[in-house]
């Protein structure tokens, strides 16, 4: 994880603009410095009239050590916030991430052929000086946050911003790789995958920021519309067998058809890799350590744990690669003595101790009091939600940062990676309304459901996740959204996913085949649990409330 930070002028150098563009980058410089502890800096680059305040902080991740970045060369310069999981089809004489995206990107004909080989989360600012070009971009589905603002003819590209900067930012669209040419002064945009719903609106939102018309080039976007056919009734047949069984019965049934077992044990695969390449690529020294390099035995793995079925999973995937000698941290968040998240993961973790003993499972219980949750929205958690602004953010971004700060009053986690369960809903059905699609539109409707919620989730909730989260020097890492995992599970019919027919009970039908996962792992129990959101789950949120509305709060 790392902040990257980038401001210009657009009218070309003037000396009259070095302050304003400095005050720029001073207004974000402890918020970027929060996210990557073990390295910041600051540089100031000229490219023929063009003045650039570039800066950037690293939290070490990868490789025998820190790379210190921006990173300029006589041909560009780059500033990468990412992990590159996979880099067969790229040349690597760097083990750090960073330097092997910088050398192929100079040596490449076609930068966007060639991000297309990256795999893994990334936002990245890349200035081409022999092509007077900046490119900038978040990945396909928008795992890291990058902010685009204007004030003035001054641009800025930032990780995290804050009101007080006087910029009007939003979200930079992941819809592809943006080229500014710094020559013609205008904006390009060569887009990930076909245009959506919402590409014109996100694309409309970028050109009123910036107050410039916004270029799509599509010579070279792929389309990835998934094409629907309808189930025939051999298909539907397992699940009918499935209505005179007991309910706790339901998953070890399924388990017993060889091709439904098959799909299980392909995803146990698929997820056990995107979680062992999260894991093991850290360096072997926790927070309180690092910085000295002691080698130590404390946690380096957390869990953003409710006690569902989608964290349980990953704490146990997670068992199979971290240290015996090391505790996996499960951080759970409450804001009032009856949370529900909090009686279901003590729940979840009784399970987890009995299933793998020799396992030291550190349950952090975070109480957060009325007062606390008022107090640290107002002079911090504010910043860092915008520029979302409703109920929602204000709910979710508060339980995310009070959780993956990792602190009650005995303990505060050391670990540096953190897992968390999000993109599991959208990809297996976890939401309730896809029992209204399947009502209303039948498997259709459903296959439809699905396909929307996923082409909205790079601009739903990822970017806001990043920012409170790495704002406590953790990386968030969401297995469930790795490239391979999700070109698989993509790639199943809607009711190989998920059945939420009014046949199978709340419990069961959502997700479907991932709590034949979680059961054929071992979890008996916590295979069955109802999809609770986080926001009532941890008694955040006020029921009474509009998510959609904006917050008096932030």
């Amino acid at each position: 994880m790392c902040g990257i930070f980038c401001v210009f002028n657009e009218n070309c150098y003037s000396h009259n603009n070095d302050s304003t563009l400095l005050n720029t980058y001073e207004a974000c410089k402890t918020q970027l410095a929060r996210r990557g502890p073990d390295f910041q800096c600051m540089r100031t680059i000229v490219h023929g009239n063009y003045n650039f305040v570039v800066a950037a902080s690293v939290l070490w991740l990868q490789g025998r050590e820190a790379t210190k970045q921006p990173i300029e060369t006589d041909k560009s310069m780059l500033v990468y916030n990412g992990n590159l999981y996979r880099i067969t089809s790229l040349s690597n004489k760097s083990s750090n991430d960073t330097e092997i995206l910088l050398e192929n990107l100079e040596h490449s004909e076609d930068i966007y052929l060639t991000l297309l080989k990256v795999q893994g989360p990334f936002a990245f600012i890349y200035l081409d000086k022999q092509t007077s070009k900046l490119y900038f971009a978040r990945d396909l589905y928008g795992r890291r946050s990058l902010l685009i603002g204007k004030q003035g003819d001054n641009i800025v590209l930032t990780s995290i911003a804050n009101k007080a900067m006087c910029y009007d930012c939003i979200e930079l669209p992941a819809l592809g790789i943006f080229c500014y040419d710094l020559n013609l002064k205008n904006i390009e945009l060569m887009p990930w995958k076909y245009k959506h719903k919402d590409f014109e609106d996100k694309i409309k939102e970028l050109e009123r920021c910036l107050n410039k018309t916004v270029n799509i080039n599509e010579s070279n976007s792929p389309s990835s519309i998934l094409n629907y056919f309808p189930p025939a009734e051999s298909d539907l047949l397992l699940y009918k067998q499935l209505e005179n069984i007991p309910f706790h019965e339901s998953l070890s049934t399924l388990l017993e058809n060889h091709l439904w077992k098959s799909k299980v044990e392909n995803l146990t695969e698929l997820l056990s890799a995107a979680v062992q390449k999260r894991i093991l690529a850290q360096p072997q020294f926790c927070q309180n350590c690092i910085e000295r390099c002691d080698s130590c035995n404390h946690t380096l793995t957390g869990i953003l744990f409710s006690g569902g079925v989608d964290c349980t999973i990953l704490a146990l995937i997670a068992d199979l690669f971290v240290d015996r000698n090391r505790a996996i941290d499960l951080l759970n968040v409450a804001f009032s003595n009856n949370a529900p998240d909090r009686h279901t993961a003590l729940e979840t973790w009784k399970e987890l101790k009995i299933l793998r003993p020799n396992r030291n499972w550190n349950l952090v219980e975070i109480n957060v009091t009325q007062d606390e949750l008022e107090q640290e929205r107002r002079k911090h958690i504010a910043d860092l939600i915008y520029p979302r602004n409703t109920i929602l953010d204000d709910s979710l971004g508060c339980a995310m940062w009070f959780a993956s700060k990792g602190q009650n009053e005995k303990y505060k986690s050391p670990c540096r990676v953190l897992l968390v369960g999000t993109g599991a809903d959208e990809l297996f059905g976890g939401y309730t309304k896809y029992r209204a699609a399947y009502k209303n539109g039948s498997w259709l409707g459903v296959h439809e459901a699905l396909n929307l919620d996923w082409q909205n989730i790079s601009h739903r909730n990822l970017a806001r996740d990043d920012r409170v989260v790495s704002d406590h020097g953790r990386q968030l890492c969401m297995p469930y959204l790795d490239e391979d995992v999700v070109e698989f599970v993509r790639n199943l019919s809607c009711w190989e996913r998920t059945c939420p027919t009014k046949d199978l009970p709340h419990g069961l039908g959502e997700k479907i085949l991932l709590r034949s996962l979680a059961y054929y792992l071992g979890l008996k129990n916590a295979a069955y649990f109802k999809k609770r959101a986080l926001q009532f789950g941890s008694r955040i949120a006020n029921s009474k409330e509009n998510a959609n509305d904006v917050s008096p709060r932030l």
